[in-house]
């Protein structure tokens, strides 16, 4: 793999993640009627974030070991990582908000 080909796979995975990132931030978890809207949004981008992961993972193997370049897109992998952790942890928020919705429509019934 060229430097060339190197930097446009890592300027593409940043504006993948960036794009994700917004998505993420636009959430309102605070709108009870928009939970299942917010799950689905939190799965797609938990899966994004993955998949971004899996891409740097794979470029990481092709460069020297120890390169500055390598240690860069450790770092990416580390922010995707976390990013994957903050999406479970939204969607198991999300999925009690929910149980809690059911919860207290039955008691409305």
């Amino acid at each position: 793999m060229t430097s060339n080909e190197v930097h446009k796979m890592i300027k593409q995975c940043t504006n993948d993640l960036n794009k994700r990132t917004e998505l993420m931030e636009k959430m309102n978890l605070s709108d009870f009627n928009l939970v299942d809207e917010n799950i689905e949004t939190c799965k797609k981008v938990s899966t994004s974030y993955s998949e971004t992961a899996l891409k740097f993972s794979m470029l990481s193997r092709e460069l020297p070991e120890n390169s500055e370049l390598q240690e860069i897109i450790k770092k990416f992998i580390t922010v995707l990582n976390d990013g994957i952790r903050v999406c479970n942890e939204t969607l198991r928020a999300l999925n009690q908000s929910n149980q809690l919705i059911q919860i207290i429509n039955k008691m409305k019934h």
